[in-house]
């Protein structure tokens, strides 16, 4: 092969490879104007790319947002579970100033006074050489009147009477928290009814 007929090869692929890259610049030219030209129209007004934009948008949107509540609904079970687990704790210690912090000043017991149940609450206290106690958090929800808490769940407890064999009792609990700085205060207690006597 002679020295022109190289030269005149080497010039023939250099001029195909700038019509392959000129024709593939093109070609993404003309993908990014199909993919502007819808938003454009979405925000200009107008034209069969705004409905769909607009879905997309809309899509993503709700997306976003219900993931946001769902991390929401997380932290909040969490800190009730957190609070649940302090509220047992310090009803098993027997220490009734403790156990009596974690209620609101108008609390109610099964409908009274949660003041007037502390002498009760002290009488058992004195009585149960030890105990275990557990409430497990079924459901939840902000009541839209009010803000406050109201939960529902199932207590178990285990306690030993000075004297006595171990007992065991369990049954359905619900209580209305307030909120107090990072954590909750009891306002309403209700229980299936328990009693040591």
């Amino acid at each position: 092969m002679s020295i022109k007929s190289l030269n005149d090869f080497m010039k023939k692929l250099r001029h195909e490879k700038i019509m392959k890259n000129t024709i593939t610049v093109l070609f993404v030219f003309l993908i990014l104007i199909g993919c502007v030209r819808p938003y454009q129209e979405s925000v200009l007004g107008g034209g069969s790319g705004d409905k769909t934009f607009q879905k997309l948008e809309t899509s993503s949107g709700e997306k976003l947002k219900e993931a946001k509540r769902n991390q929401e609904l997380l932290k909040q079970a969490s800190r009730l579970r957190s609070f649940l687990l302090l509220y047992c704790r310090a009803y098993e210690s027997k220490n009734l100033n403790k156990f009596s912090a974690f209620f609101a000043s108008d609390a109610t017991e099964n409908n009274k006074p949660f003041h007037e149940y502390l002498p009760r609450y002290r009488r058992n206290f004195q009585r149960i050489e030890s105990l275990t106690y557990r409430i497990v958090l079924d459901s939840y929800s902000l009541n839209p009147d009010t803000g406050n808490i109201e939960l529902k769940g199932k207590y178990f407890i285990k306690y030993l009477l000075k004297g006595q064999a171990w007992k065991e009792n369990n049954g359905i609990i619900s209580m209305e928290l307030i909120k107090n700085g990072d954590s909750y205060l009891v306002k309403r207690l209700n229980y299936s009814f328990l009693s040591l006597e």
